[in-house]
Formats: C-alpha cells, sequence, structure tokens
C-alpha cells in the first residue's frame, strides 16, 4: 500500500508542477506568452492534430534511441526454506523504442509502443545467506524487450489521463564459475494507469509522462543445472508486484513534419512469486524476488503523418 502512495504521489507531483511552471513562468499573467521569462514561445494548449509531429500525440511515429544504464539494476533472489541466494548485475547496453501514437475526435485515443535492450556482457557473484561460498558468474544471454497498448483520454488542457497494458518480457541465462547455470524467463503482465503532460512551443514541445501500479501479474521460469547430471526447475505465478516509470522528451522542429529531440526514461519494476514446491531431482519449497531498474537517455526522432481516424 505504502508503494502505491508513493506512486500516486509522484504522478501527482508531476501533474501539478509542469502546470504551475507553464502558467506562471512562461506564460504571461493574461495567458498569453511571457517575453524575456523563457527562450521559447510556449502555448497556452494542449498538442492538437496540426501540431502532431511536434509533440508526438496524433498522428505520429516516434523513434528512441538511447543508452541504459544501472550499476545495480537486476537483481534476483531466490528464498528457499533455510537460505536466500541473490545474484546481482548492472545493466548497460543500448535500448531502442518505437511508438505511434493516433487520436480521434475529441482527443481521445491511442498511444502503441515497443522497447528492445541490446545489453553488453556483464558479470556478478551469487551471494548466500547465511554466508555461504559465494561464485562469480557471467551473463552470455539477457534478452529485455516489451510492448505497450495505453489509451489516452484528455483532461484538461495540456493534461490527458492514461491506462492501459504493458507485457515486458525478460529471459537470461546465468553461468557460474563452478560449472552450473541458471535459466530465468520472467513474463510480467503490467496494467497501467497515469498520466501526460504535452506542452507546445513555437519552436518545439515538451512531453512528460509517469505510469505506474501497484500489482503486476506474469509468471518465472526458472532451471539449474550442472554437468554431472543435477537438475532442478519451476514454474512460479506471480504474486506481487508494482511498476513506476517516469519519462521525459524534448523535441525541436527540424523540416516540415519532423522533428528532432532528446528524452530520459526512468523504470522500476518489482515483482515476488508465489512459494511453490520445485521439480527434478529437488522438490524444495521456493519461491522469487526479483527487482529490475534502468535509467535511459538518448534521442528521439519524430514523424507526423495523417491517419483515417484524424
Amino acid at each position: 500500500m505504502k508503494k502505491f502512495v508513493a506512486i500516486l504521489m509522484g504522478m501527482a507531483v508531476l501533474w501539478a508542477l509542469p502546470a504551475a511552471a507553464f502558467a506562471q513562468g512562461f506564460l504571461g499573467g493574461n495567458g498569453t506568452p511571457g517575453i524575456g521569462s523563457f527562450p521559447f514561445n510556449w502555448s497556452n494548449g494542449a498538442c492538437g492534430a496540426q501540431n502532431a509531429a511536434e509533440c508526438g500525440l496524433p498522428g505520429t511515429l516516434r523513434l528512441y534511441a538511447g543508452w541504459l544504464d544501472h550499476p545495480n539494476g537486476s537483481v534476483w533472489a531466490l528464498q528457499r526454506p533455510d537460505s536466500t541466494g541473490t545474484a546481482a548485475w548492472p545493466l548497460r547496453g543500448l535500448w531502442f523504442g518505437a511508438s505511434t501514437d493516433l487520436s480521434v475526435d475529441g482527443g481521445l485515443g491511442l498511444i502503441i509502443s515497443g522497447s528492445v535492450f541490446l545489453p553488453q556482457r556483464r558479470a556478478g557473484t551469487w551471494i548466500q545467506t547465511p554466508a555461504d561460498n559465494p561464485f562469480d558468474f557471467d551473463i552470455p544471454s539477457y534478452d529485455w524487450w516489451s510492448v505497450d497498448g495505453l489509451a489516452k483520454y484528455p483532461a484538461t488542457g495540456s493534461f490527458a489521463v492514461l491506462a492501459g497494458f504493458r507485457w515486458d518480457h525478460t529471459s537470461i541465462r546465468v553461468d557460474y564459475s563452478d560449472n552450473t547455470s541458471d535459466d530465468y524467463i520472467l513474463n510480467a503482465y503490467i496494467p497501467l494507469f497515469g498520466m501526460q503532460i504535452c506542452q507546445r512551443a513555437s519552436s518545439g514541445s515538451l512531453l512528460l509522462r509517469a505510469v505506474g501500479t501497484p500489482w503486476v501479474g506474469g509468471r518465472l521460469k526458472y532451471n539449474f543445472w550442472d554437468r554431472l547430471g543435477y537438475d532442478e526447475f519451476g514454474d512460479f505465478g506471480v504474486s506481487s508486484g508494482d511498476f513506476l516509470e517516469i519519462f521525459a522528451d524534448y523535441s525541436l522542429k527540424f523540416r516540415g513534419d519532423l522533428s528532432l529531440g532528446g528524452f530520459v526514461k526512468w523504470n522500476s519494476l518489482h515483482v515476488k512469486t508465489a512459494e511453490r514446491s520445485l521439480s527434478g531431482l529437488n522438490a524444495e519449497p521456493v519461491s522469487w524476488s526479483v527487482n529490475i531498474k534502468s535509467w535511459t537517455i538518448g534521442a528521439s526522432l519524430s514523424l507526423g503523418f495523417s491517419t483515417p481516424l484524424l
């Protein structure tokens, strides 16, 4: 419940602060652009269909390329009856995304997006508590991608309320220094609720978005084996979790319906599975806790286009 409150408070801050800034700092007292307060003249209206290329909203294709990083980005903890083993390693690599935003009359719309992470090869140490001999490991394979669908409802002015769904897929191979290996496959099904602000300027736009949820579903598949024939595995349902993502993108018109910009994104996913007995050569009951966090910074390219929905 505390994490849910924190998510709602973060979204409220994202909603309120830019609105005050646009109203008091960037605009004059009568709603006209303030002169001398900011190097761009910010509009008092939301992004409309005629400004699609600027704000990445109706009839816009937006492409992203960036660098994803976090020093302790991926943490997987296996909780056995008498011990907990934790594998943690940094996330670093290239991140690519694409988003298509479509709107109908009245500003109602649909945002469809996807992303893929191409990591550098990383390593870490498996730590057992109570204290046991740690094992170094290498990550020869790490696949991470997601697909989103969001419905957009215009609340007032430049603000819109968002609701939708994300499918987040992670597949990992871990090779340990004692000649054993793990496979982790996590499919997280994430309902998304949030809001966005899209403020138009004379030469560009600022898009701020926050989405999150206090509940995450999904399944985690685990398989551990050695070179002597030992094997244990399990398929676990996700029993609880939470997710939060904050995104900011500023773009400038380059030519016609083409805009270039830069973005920054932070997200955090936590899931915990239900306890379940393993299969194979071990039948003890275990559960998993997974935390994945990251920062991403990069460049964006937007192209406006006409659709039958506009």
